[in-house]
């Protein structure tokens, strides 16, 4: 029930950072007058992710408190999981995307093995 309990939490901490960096990201692109290519958005958009799953990853390992790599590599795949479903709903699956979820398992599961390392204030 536990386990259920923080992966919810971590989803929500997920949708969370998505939504305000999404704003942040459009936001940047839509004031600036800069011609950005579709080849740059592509790129950006993926060192988004990227830092979205480390951050998830770091926040994973903090709520479970153990199994860092393990934990943050099980909710993202359970996420990616997700997002697959509804890629393949939408026939927009591509072999691009697959090698961009690998990178974003590995970086979360680094930022799992980071976020355990990680002091705890110690309370007394």
């Amino acid at each position: 029930m536990q386990f259920i309990k923080n992966t919810a939490k971590s989803y929500l901490f997920f949708l969370i950072i998505t939504s305000i960096s999404s704003i942040i990201y459009t936001s940047i692109i839509y004031f600036s007058n800069i011609q950005i290519s579709s080849y740059t958005l592509k790129i950006l958009s993926f060192f988004v992710s990227i830092t979205i799953f480390f951050i998830l990853g770091i926040y994973i390992s903090r709520i479970f408190k153990e199994k860092g790599l393990m934990n943050s590599f099980m909710v993202s795949l359970i996420l990616l999981l997700f997002i697959l479903l509804f890629k393949i709903i939408t026939k927009s699956f591509n072999v691009s995307w697959v090698i961009k979820s690998i990178c974003c398992l590995l970086t979360s599961s680094i930022g799992g093995i980071i976020g355990i390392n990680f002091k705890r204030k110690k309370t007394i």
